[in-house]
């Protein structure tokens, strides 16, 4: 599996689109979350009179302006809670055309006005701002005049695509909070948002419960701890939507809210957590169905810390899109996907293309595709049913593991072979939806991957590891990691309980970071080591035993073909290893900013403890 940047992504609203839709429909409805450019865009209508329904007096700024006869556009800004909501009420339509004289209306709001009491059959055409891409936002950084690399990068990564979120974290950095500090800087940012959504309801109740709720990913009443009146408050907000968890908080604003309320109230934010992987946890003993169980499980897997599994299937993007089943009619798009997939993972595309005609003859039903708003295929998954028409394309995944991890005339399994998508939150989407598959009907899931990254998540979820296939199946110069997982019904709380106990279950307490790190400190004293919480007698029993792992596991790292983890591993290597120096000493002998140094310093302590319990 793979994930990069690449062309194809959906073209984003502007000025000349908005025009366009105004020429086209009497009631366009421009909607986005806050903070995403709808106002910007909006004002930008040739000739049109806009009226902010934020402000006092509206109601009566919306008759005086439907008063002036004349046929230039009308924009309506602001139409969210309910006050807004009803100085909307003289233009509601109540039949096919709206009630402005044949005006032309654009009314900006930040739900579709279609999920609003009496404007469902408005025939309002509804027009979404998407968010920007990463580069556009590095622009909007450098017209900030933010000139640090690591300042830019968080802000990049903060906003995840909206704007105001962009803009705030550029004011928090030049009001003085750090780059290595991104909570301290999220917490500028979420004072904004709540200025912000404060207009669509008072925040003296909602506020600290939108806070829990960011935190838990998603949670229902009992879970929240809150009244009726408080639920639906939460459920009122713009940000916020509905799923079979509960309520969540819409990306990118759950993550920023919860690195806020992480850094402001750490052992509240901590409190939160371990509430919240209880309750689901608790639920999942409970006899309910497939479906339910595989939901409970994709919350405990949001609540894990490990940035492997936040960023790759719970990344801050927006997720808009479909996942479907492909059918014989998509194979141009399948093709075409899995093309790129091999080019950007440095793989023979002939051989790759190879490959995919035989998946696709022997089981044309194998393929999920990711669409985009417009319907596009942006995304592929290949994945193979085990059955006895498709033994060839299984063994060409899985070579000389086939017989072990597959009992012949197995039905109940699949194979995945590649997953594809350049838009994070729809990659991400991709991924859940399989394991929400696999969950929902007990299926044993088998992965071959080439690609680091992905062999990474896979160890990070308790994944069990069969090694490498015998030949190098996409001549990449890596050969693919087999990892499986039953997901049977009484095997997801099992797995569960491995995710978070580690990985053989026994209740043992996870090293951290900090652990490893005195442990390296530590390495050559014998006496020191004896009483590291690293030692399990299950794993490591002795002293000497862990300083060899220790120093084995630091050599890996440093050999990583991944960037990140080779970098991480030669600071190890360097600072606990080598010669004594200081961290400062270091950092400039590698050419690293401090607060990048420091960033790989820790991933590479918590990719070692990972490594030692996976061992």
């Amino acid at each position: 599996m793979t994930d990069a940047a690449a062309p194809g992504a959906s073209p984003r609203t502007t000025p000349d689109v908005v025009a366009a839709a105004v020429e086209r429909h009497r009631l366009v409805n421009l909607t986005g979350p806050l903070g995403s450019g709808k106002t910007w865009l909006a004002s930008r209508l040739p000739s049109a009179r806009v009226v902010d329904l934020s402000a006092p007096g509206a109601a009566d700024a919306v008759s005086a302006a439907l008063g002036a006869r004349t046929g230039e556009p009308l924009v309506l800004d602001g139409a969210d809670g309910p006050e807004a909501l009803a100085a909307l009420e003289s233009v509601r339509p109540f039949g096919s055309a709206p009630a402005a004289d044949g005006r032309p209306l654009l009314v900006v709001s930040r739900r579709s006005l279609l999920a609003q009491p009496g404007w469902t059959l408005s025939g309002a055409s509804v027009l979404g701002v998407r968010p920007w891409e990463d580069e556009r936002i590095g622009r909007l950084t450098a017209q900030a005049q933010l000139t640090d690399p690591p300042a830019r990068e968080l802000v990049v990564r903060l906003a995840g695509g909206n704007p105001l979120i962009a803009g705030a974290a550029c004011r928090a950095l030049h009001a003085g909070a750090a780059p290595d500090s991104p909570g301290a800087v999220a917490d500028q940012v979420v004072r904004e948002i709540f200025e912000r959504l404060s207009r669509e309801r008072p925040a003296e109740r909602w506020r600290p419960a939108l806070e829990r709720l960011a935190t838990m990913w998603a949670g229902d009443r009992e879970l929240l701890n809150a009244d009726r009146e408080l639920f639906d408050a939460l459920g009122g907000l713009s940000l916020v939507t509905r799923t079979e968890l509960g309520l969540t908080v819409l990306e990118p604003f759950r993550r920023v809210i919860e690195q806020a309320h992480r850094w402001r109230q750490p052992a509240a934010h901590g409190g939160s957590r371990t509430r919240a992987l209880t309750h689901r946890r608790s639920q999942l003993a409970l006899d309910s169905p497939a479906v339910c169980r595989s939901r409970l499980a994709e919350g405990v897997m949001a609540l894990s810390s490990d940035e492997t599994i936040r960023e790759t299937l719970f990344p801050a993007s927006p997720s808009a899109g479909l996942i479907q089943t492909s059918v014989p009619g998509d194979a141009d798009d399948i093709g075409g996907l899995m093309h790129r997939w091999a080019r950007q993972g440095g793989m023979d595309t002939r051989r790759t293309d190879r490959l995919v005609e035989r998946w696709l003859a022997d089981d044309p039903a194998g393929f999920r595709l990711a669409r985009d708003g417009d319907g596009r295929a942006v995304g592929v998954m290949g994945l193979v049913r085990v059955a006895d028409t498709t033994v060839n394309s299984v063994e060409s995944l899985l070579q000389q593991h086939t017989d072990r991890l597959l009992a012949p005339g197995r039905t109940e399994s699949l194979v995945l072979g590649a997953a594809y998508c350049p838009d994070r939150g729809l990659h991400a989407r991709l991924l859940r939806d399989l394991l929400h598959h696999v969950m929902a009907n007990g299926l044993l899931l088998t992965v071959s991957t080439p690609n680091p990254h992905y062999q990474r998540l896979l160890r990070v979820l308790r994944f069990h590891q069969h090694g490498t296939t015998a030949d190098d199946v996409y001549r990449c110069g890596r050969k693919p990691e087999i990892h499986s997982q039953d997901f049977g019904r009484d095997a997801i709380a099992d797995w569960v309980g491995r995710l978070f106990l580690g990985p053989g279950g026994d209740g043992s307490r996870q090293p951290t970071g900090r652990d490893v790190g005195r442990a390296l400190a530590h390495i050559g004293d014998t006496a020191r080591l004896a009483h590291s919480p690293l030692l399990r007698p299950a794993r490591v029993s002795t002293a000497a035993e862990l300083a060899a792992r220790l120093r084995e596991g630091v050599r890996a790292l440093a050999d990583s073909e991944l960037p990140e983890d080779a970098e991480a591993g030669w600071i190890l290597l360097h600072y606990y290893l080598g010669r004594p120096q200081t961290h400062q000493q270091l950092a400039r002998r590698l050419h690293m900013s401090r607060a990048t140094y420091f960033r790989r310093l820790r991933h590479g302590l918590e990719a070692l403890g990972r490594r030692l319990t996976a061992d």
